[in-house]
């Protein structure tokens, strides 16, 4: 066999061969300069040898960096210290070019056959790219009319590294079970709050004395996103806290469901919807919850101008005190008002079996915008699976309006924040590409919609954020100028064109100009699927985003706690 089949041989042999960074030694990387013995692997993971059989190993050089946003601003973390990252500086090594056997290749003088990689490359993500093989001189090997032999070689590469958004601040929440930061809320001190549901009793919960999961964990963050205190809700069989908002006098008001017994309130059946009231140090000031023998919940909360608390969701009993409900043989979706001390005013239900609200908000005047979905066809006849509904109530409890939206695939309004004109704007997903999203096509699956509705109910505006695959809107909020939508996204074409996608699913921030047109995109994450489910605007305009994350590099880079790939991480950043 000639020198340039043996050759041919090897690049099909090293097809896809993958450079996989392993610590040789573990040394304490604290400066510029100290180095890590790495061994280089084909993408089996084997140590490739060189012509005595040993492992090719090369020393990188490492460096310590501070994290930057894309305005090159330091982030922090949750304790205020800058958050850093460790840096591999590349250098070349040379691997021996092998044949199918794995035996060095070598030239007519008897010298390995040579070619040089760097280890790692610079480029950030995963990369293919055509090597060119040389021989032990460094010269290009070529076929016998000239071209140049190469073959293909797919990269692992240093962590995807943070810096395509805007954000300052950063942290991570959790430990080894599967756990998520599910809302937040401003509060009037200029910091904010944020409800966490955790299956964990290690990390960030270690010294909580967690007796059961899922724990509800409320956290209480200053101006400058540093902890000011935790609080672990206690119970017997679990509490799932969804939504969370705060009052004129930094009351936390916050919601869920619970199937616990001992939270000191009627136990009613299965899951009972609970509503707490803690003060601003977080004490608890009462409980209540509402039900009856079947399954019930509240999804969110909002606080009123007047002092009340408005709790939204869904019930399927017809006893207890979810009588008023009606829910017989089926379910309902569901508003209920209370006091400030916790005295139910009044309560409200709307559609039938599989209907539910999703989200509530009070305005100024105090009346009341739910958004859900609606597939029952008992509030509205439904044009397709499922029909995305909003209800304006006053703050009385009177009905004033009623909306559907919605084609003939899946449609659902999952937030809504009371309009900086009045009115209402709402976000989203839906899979039609007919009905009231005519207009908007279909780009893939699912995509991202807001949509205004004014004072009145008549039909302010609609857009979409859209790619080939899955995109959808968790949470909306108003800001000074418009409005700002956090979701997640699969796609790295159309409008996600410009911020691509790290891997998985990405988590979305989104805003919108007081008409709808968009202004900006920024994604947030690493390499596995990542997405925000909550978001509240501070009183100096920044953003905080929430929800939860499976990776480990990107812009969680620096965080105390990272996921193992396998559970989620809270993760919950500060946005310009």
């Amino acid at each position: 066999m000639n020198s340039n089949k043996k050759i041919v041989i090897a690049a099909i042999v090293m097809l896809l061969a993958v450079f996989c960074v392993m610590s040789a030694c573990k040394k304490n990387i604290a400066k510029s300069g100290d180095g890590e013995v790495v061994v280089v692997t084909d993408e089996n993971g084997v140590p490739i040898t060189d012509e005595n059989g040993e492992a090719v190993t090369v020393v990188l050089d490492t460096t310590i960096v501070d994290v930057t946003n894309e305005n090159g601003e330091l982030v922090y973390d949750e304790d205020g210290n800058v958050k850093t990252s460790v840096v591999y500086i590349s250098k070349e090594v040379g691997i021996p070019v092998t044949d199918e056997n794995g035996k060095a290749v070598t030239n007519a003088r008897g010298e390995v056959l040579t070619t040089m990689i760097i280890v790692p490359p610079t480029t950030g993500g995963p990369v293919v790219t055509e090597l060119p093989v040389t021989d032990g001189n460094g010269n290009v090997v070529t076929k016998p009319g000239g071209e140049t032999v190469t073959y293909t070689m797919v990269y692992t590469t240093s962590p995807a590294t943070p810096g395509d958004n805007s954000a300052n601040w950063g942290s991570s929440y959790g430990g080894s079970g599967n756990d998520s930061f599910n809302d937040t809320a401003k509060t009037p001190d200029g910091g904010f709050v944020a409800v966490v549901q955790a299956n964990s009793d290690d990390g960030s919960l270690k010294n909580l004395s967690v007796k059961s999961t899922p724990a509800a964990v409320v956290i209480k963050y200053d101006k400058n996103g540093r902890l000011q205190w935790q609080k672990y809700l206690p119970s017997n069989n679990g509490i799932i806290l969804s939504s969370v908002d705060t009052d004129s006098s930094g009351n936390i008001i916050a919601v869920g469901y619970s199937k616990s017994t001992d939270l000191g309130v009627q136990s009613y059946g299965d899951y009972d919807a609970v509503i707490y009231k803690l003060n601003s140090s977080g004490d608890i000031q009462w409980i209540r919850s509402f039900g009856g023998s079947k399954t019930d919940g509240f999804y969110s909360v909002s606080a009123s101008p007047d002092g009340s608390y408005i709790a939204a969701g869904i019930t399927f009993s017809s006893d207890g005190n979810a009588s008023d409900a009606g829910a017989v043989g089926s379910s309902k979706a569901i508003i209920v008002k209370y006091s400030s001390s916790g005295d139910v005013i009044f309560v409200r239900s709307f559609g039938g079996n599989g209907d539910t609200f999703n989200d509530v908000k009070t305005a100024s005047d105090g009346s009341i915008y739910a958004v859900g979905a609606f597939q029952s066809g008992a509030l509205f006849r439904s044009r397709g699976r499922a029909d995305a509904g909003v209800v304006k109530l006053s703050s009385g409890g009177d009905t004033l309006w009623v909306k559907q939206y919605g084609g003939s695939g899946i449609d659902n309004f999952v937030s809504v924040t009371p309009a900086n004109d009045g009115g209402c704007v709402i976000a989203g997903k839906s899979n039609s590409s007919d009905g009231d999203l005519a207009s908007l096509g279909n780009a893939g699956s699912f995509d991202a919609v807001v949509v205004k509705y004014n004072g009145d109910g008549s039909f302010g505006w609609h857009t979409a954020v859209k790619g080939y695959f899955d995109e959808e809107f968790n949470a909306i909020e108003a800001t000074d100028d418009g409005y700002v939508a956090v979701g997640s996204s699969c796609s790295s074409n159309r409008d996600l064109k410009a911020v691509g996608n790290r891997g998985g699913s990405d988590a979305l921030v989104v805003t919108f100009s007081n008409g709808g047109s968009l202004k900006s995109i920024q994604s947030y994450g690493g390499s596995r699927d990542d997405s925000f489910g909550g978001v509240c605007v501070l009183s100096d305009g920044q953003i905080i985003a929430c929800g939860s994350t499976y990776s480990d590099n990107g812009d969680l880079i620096g965080s105390k706690y990272l996921s193992n790939g396998s559970a989620s991480m809270g993760m919950i950043a500060r946005f310009k």
